[in-house]
């Protein structure tokens, strides 16, 4: 597994604008919300962690479209079909290499700009672990959605996702909302958390299986 990881980082890392891209149009986002709307502080404050959770979303969206395709298209898939454990293995450390090339990236720079938006250092305790696990959940999700459009377009793939993520942004907002009312958050970050290793366990097999259809 560790070789595959190599593998998988090295060519992720050598396709810049496949990771810098999307972190880019995050920053692009995130910068440009505050100059162009005029909102009280107060009001741009409890509005900016819903731009980041849309921002990381659609960043997200942008970084996985064709996750799978340069493989499909050369081979690679085919050669790790050979084998249960190492497709699983691929599409396990490929998701996990976004997360910490695109993932961990935004998730630190949504935190510094929720701390500089707010002000307090209590933003850190909302924005970081919510960004960190729903970024890996967003990865993920639409991972399944590439390969289940691998040769159909990119399209099909968000909107076979959209509903799946429906209840993470809902579980977002509910977090922001108990953070601003002094409500207790962890036990919702810990739902999220307990969402993320299901879907962590579960879904690169799935997404294993859906490869190997489209293989045959």
């Amino acid at each position: 597994m560790f070789i595959i990881f190599k593998l998988e980082l090295f060519k992720l890392r050598k396709k810049l604008r496949a990771w810098l891209g999307p972190i880019l149009v995050f920053l692009l986002i995130t910068i440009s919300f505050p100059l162009t709307i005029e909102l009280a502080s107060d009001d741009l404050k409890n509005v900016f962690y819903s731009v980041l959770w849309i921002a990381s979303l659609l960043t997200v969206m942008v970084s996985v479209e064709g996750i799978f395709l340069e493989d499909y298209e050369d081979g690679t898939l085919e050669n790790f079909s050979v084998t249960n454990d190492s497709l699983f293995s691929m599409v396990l450390m490929k998701i996990f290499i976004y997360w910490l090339l695109i993932g961990i990236p935004i998730s630190l720079l949504g935190t510094f700009f929720s701390i500089s938006m707010s002000g307090q250092m209590s933003s850190l305790n909302v924005a970081l672990p919510a960004m960190l696990i729903s970024t890996y959940i967003f990865i993920n999700l639409f991972s399944l959605g590439n390969s289940l459009s691998l040769n159909k377009g990119s399209v099909l793939g968000a909107l076979i996702t959209m509903p799946l993520l429906f209840p993470i942004l809902i579980l977002l907002g509910k977090i922001v909302l108990n953070a601003n009312f002094g409500f207790e958050i962890y036990n919702l970050l810990l739902l999220m958390l307990g969402v993320l290793l299901l879907i962590i366990v579960f879904i690169p097999f799935i997404i294993s299986f859906i490869i190997r259809t489209h293989l045959e």
